[in-house]
């Protein structure tokens, strides 16, 4: 039954995929001028282990901002993100395909269950939370925000956050950024370019 409802969640993200390609702009890849270095931070990965800078050194990242507890758009954009890593498999060799790291930045539900929360899409994906002002850090890192929107006199909450992947080098800098609509084939058209282009600067 829980497979059923993942693979259903996936036929529609790529549904949406397909559909919104029409309203995608010339701003929805947007290499920066010069890398941007990230400033260290220390958080846990969903097995418990550090997670800073020195695991984003030697690997280039693919990461997002979300939440477990997000109905449509965190598990749509891993779904589309495995889409792009298959992709991604067929041009590269397994070490050279980015990492796909959720920042989950609701800790009190997210900690939990990050690790059974991620095993539905992938198992290679890295999941990091940790305490609000180092999720801060890297939120501020990677040019992206959330904020939680409760209403008076409610114990209930959500968490409203940007959408956009932001692309890391293997120096831990913030290189480009990638914005809805997610299209599979482009995005791994732009990374591949990108990544062939600093191996050849090396």
């Amino acid at each position: 039954m829980r497979n059923s409802r993942w693979f259903s969640v996936l036929v529609i993200a790529l549904a949406l995929s397909n559909s919104l390609t029409v309203f995608a702009g010339a701003n929805q890849y947007k290499t920066l001028e010069e890398p941007k270095p990230l400033t260290a931070f220390s958080l846990k990965d969903q097995a418990g282990n550090d997670f800073g800078l020195a695991q984003l050194q030697g690997q280039w990242s693919l990461v997002f901002i979300g939440f477990t507890t997000c109905p449509d758009i965190c598990p749509l954009t891993l779904m589309q993100l495995e889409a792009v890593r298959a992709d991604l498999g067929l041009r590269f060799t397994p070490e050279r395909i980015p990492n796909i790291i959720f920042l989950a930045v609701d800790p009190k539900r997210d900690q939990a269950i990050l690790g059974k929360y991620l095993a539905h899409f992938h198992p290679d994906n890295i999941g990091v939370t940790g305490e609000s002002k180092q999720i801060d850090i890297f939120v501020k890192g990677i040019d992206a925000f959330y904020r939680f929107d409760q209403k008076p006199g409610s114990d209930h909450y959500d968490v409203m956050h940007t959408t956009a992947i932001a692309v890391v080098d293997p120096e831990a800098q913030l290189v480009a950024k990638i914005s809805p609509p997610f299209e599979v084939n482009p995005i791994a058209e732009y990374l591949t370019h990108m990544i062939r282009q600093a191996k050849r600067h090396e």
